[in-house]
């Protein structure tokens, strides 16, 4: 076992030389110090252009694309390679790519945090980061080009914070030797979405567009006369995910969706023309189109309900051809289309059932499909406990794609991250404890059957088991381990609205209706006393409610019934075996905390700043003082309270996006707490502790180990 100061300085060194080599994910330390790692962090990505998929000179594919974060996949003919190119949150939607002659990558994107545009390009020395336009609400629905000179050209859609009569502009952002210009080429009515740029051969913007307001397709070109706008069609409801490009007379040619159909218009000397190429199914997103070197046009899309297609067309002298390149369950959204030197196309796309980022290539053998990159939304329903060294171990809910029940420690290497059942939709409400060997013991929902689970680790492995199928039964779940190891888990029955209780002894498992009055078991928490018998705290029918066993039966008493109170219980025992209880009132919108002793119940308001108290979690130091994690409701914090004999003392711990939900708190043997929780905002698992900065220096200064 490490002692606990050689711990902490473990910690710090640790701390320091992942802060000095990672560019990402690295865990960041507050002045008032605490400290939040991203424990399970997959990627979250959507809303991808038209131009995210880009072909180097070799002809491998290349593509931008994000949500939560930006990032960029490369191809080398052998494998995929990954980078995250900015971490800020919340930034890579509407993601736009171009590639140099060097095959350095340019990207176009929209920052959701701060609804603004922002453009990073790689050069030897890394990438770099601009934030191009922050005036109002701008940057989504971005269209990247570079100029002969290697200069971007951007085409996106604003909207304006004060003027309600221009609600939506498209808006152009071109760079030169003398920095950034911006213009707002267009804000008749709501238009500017679904924009797609292209240059001509003297560097001038073409851009399509759709108008909201009369459902139309736009085009906006310039010259040296200025800007030139049209109507391109106006026959119902057109001009949704636009791609443009031009042909070697410098004509526009555009794919679009109309009425549930793809449509094509091209120009050349005679005017406009428009072409309806595929009205059978449902074409509703994602067209994107590109000429060949005999210039007829090939167009990637995706066929919608009932077919959930991704299909391609293309032209050649005896007229338009159909396939569809993957069928299954939605898949083939946000299709970004090129043409090889073979002007074989290749397509990427996004495979909605499964969340993965999708490529398709077609060479003389046919169609070859690929899986790019995978996304998730991991980080629900989370319970930490730590182990007798101080690591934590987390269970958690993998949530889209996978509806996983998943399992991650630390030890002295990092962190180890582990699928404990992947039958069905699993995981939610889990409950974790660790045994007096640190294995690790969960139960959790089974939500396809509506059943209690149970599984936990030993020597030979994972080892899972239905603790009760009767009805639609456990939700809620929360998981204790008496002195011999045995489970105990108090839950919530659906089809009864009654609160159970479940315990394990050598026999096998009993199962018992604890409280069957009302709406009942809510929000449950369980704790043994030091004989063993349970202690529940719940929510019934809008009370705090408190349940526990002894020799003669179940007790069950109301605790607090001032209003909607009694959600998100969370229960620890004192020394004295007396209840502690923090929980939610809903008609304030405040955490409130409950707690006996001999002469009977008290009742605070922990923390009445704005809506708070979500999603608590509770436990006592050495003193019997309290501490409890919980979340900010009105700014999607996450929040840290507790007490001492001078009062309450309230935290926010992380501010970072919408974050804060499903906390569980735990207190080392120092009292310094250790928080997991959900981040909403990059659908990630994180952890956050307290670190004693100031009491360690001295330590470290002195090289004391």
């Amino acid at each position: 076992m490490i002692h606990r100061k050689g711990k902490y300085l473990l910690r710090l060194c640790m701390l320091a030389s992942l802060l000095a080599l990672l560019p990402f994910q690295t865990p960041s330390a507050s002045a008032d110090g605490w400290v939040i790692e991203c424990v399970d962090c997959p990627k979250q990505f959507s809303h991808m252009t038209d131009r995210s998929l880009r072909l180097d000179a070799e002809g491998h594919p290349h593509m931008a694309y994000g949500e939560d974060h930006l990032y960029y996949a490369w191809h080398d003919g052998i494998s995929w390679h990954y980078e995250t190119v900015d971490d800020s949150p919340e930034v890579g939607q509407y993601a736009s790519l171009a590639l140099d002659g060097d095959s350095y990558p340019y990207i176009s994107y929209y920052d959701g945090t701060n609804d603004d545009l922002k453009y990073a390009y790689q050069d030897d020395s890394g990438w770099h980061i601009e934030t191009v336009d922050s005036e109002e609400y701008v940057g989504s629905y971005t269209s990247l080009a570079l100029d002969r000179n290697g200069y971007p050209h951007i085409s996106y859609h604003g909207t304006s914070y004060h003027d309600e009569t221009k609600r939506g502009f498209l808006k152009y952002a071109y760079q030169d030797h003398s920095g950034w210009h911006i213009e707002t080429i267009d804000n008749e009515n709501l238009v500017g979405e679904y924009t797609s740029l292209a240059l001509d051969e003297d560097g001038y913007p073409h851009i399509s567009y759709y108008d909201y307001t009369n459902h139309d397709l736009k085009y906006a070109y310039k010259d040296a006369s200025g800007w030139h706008i049209e109507t391109v069609d106006s026959e119902g409801y057109v001009g949704r995910y636009t791609s443009l490009t031009l042909d070697e007379g410098r004509y526009p040619h555009i794919s679009y969706q109309s009425n549930g159909s793809l449509k094509y218009v091209y120009q050349n000397a005679l005017g406009w023309h428009i072409e309806t190429v595929d009205s059978e199914g449902n074409v509703n997103s994602g067209t994107s189109l590109a000429l060949d070197g005999g210039g007829y046009p090939h167009i990637s899309y995706y066929d919608g309900y009932p077919n959930y297609n991704l299909k391609y067309a293309q032209q050649d002298a005896s007229g338009w051809h159909i396939e569809t390149v993957e069928s299954g369950v939605r898949v083939g959204l946000f299709t970004s289309l090129a043409l090889d030197q073979g002007s074989y196309p290749h397509i990427s796309y996004f495979d909605e059932a499964n969340g993965d980022l999708k490529y398709a290539y077609q060479d003389a053998s046919g169609w070859h499909i690929e899986t790019a990159d995978s996304e998730g939304y991991v980080g629900m329903y989370t319970s930490l406990a730590l182990d007798g060294d101080g690591y934590p171990h987390i269970s958690y809910y993998d949530g889209f794609p996978n509806f996983n029940l998943k399992y991650a420690c630390q030890d002295a290497s990092g962190w180890h991250i582990e699928t404990v059942d992947s039958e069905g939709d699993v995981g939610m409400y889990t409950s974790l404890a660790l045994d007096g060997n640190g294995y690790p013991h969960i139960s959790y929902l089974d939500l396809d059957n509506f059943d209690l689970k149970y599984a936990y680790q030993d020597d030979s492995g994972w080892h899972i088991e239905t603790v009760d199928s009767e009805g639609r039964v456990g939700a809620w779940t929360s998981l204790a381990l008496d002195g011999n190891g045995y489970p105990h888990i108090s839950y919530y029955a659906w089809d009864n609205k009654h609160l159970k209780y479940a315990y394990q002894d050598g026999s096998g498992w009993y199962i018992q209706i604890v409280d069957s009055e009302g709406k009942v078991g809510y929000d449950s928490s369980l704790a043994l006393d030091e004989y063993g018998y349970p202690h529940i705290s719940y929510g019934g029918s809008g009370d705090l409610k408190y349940a526990y066993q002894s020799t003669s039966g179940w007790h069950i008493e109301t605790v607090d019934s001032a209003g909607k109170v009694g959600y998100w219980t969370s229960l620890a025992l004192d020394r004295g075996g007396y209840p502690h209880v923090s929980y939610f009132d809903a008609d304030n919108g405040d955490l409130k905390y409950a707690y006996q002793d001999a002469s009977g119940w008290y009742i605070e308001t922990a923390d009445s700043e704005g809506y708070v108290g979500w999603c608590t979690s509770l436990a006592l130091d050495e003193g019997g003082y309290p501490h409890v994690s919980y979340s900010d409701a009105d700014n999607g914090d996450l929040k840290y309270v507790h007490q001492d004999a001078s009062g309450w003392h309230i935290q926010t711990v992380d501010s970072g996006g919408d974050v804060g939900s499903y906390t569980s708190l735990a207190l080392d043997g120092d009292g310094y707490p250790y928080i997991s929780y959900f981040d909403e905002t990059n659908g990630d698992l994180k952890y956050a502790y307290y670190f004693a900065w100031k009491l360690y220096l001295p330590l470290i200064r002195k090289g004391t180990p």
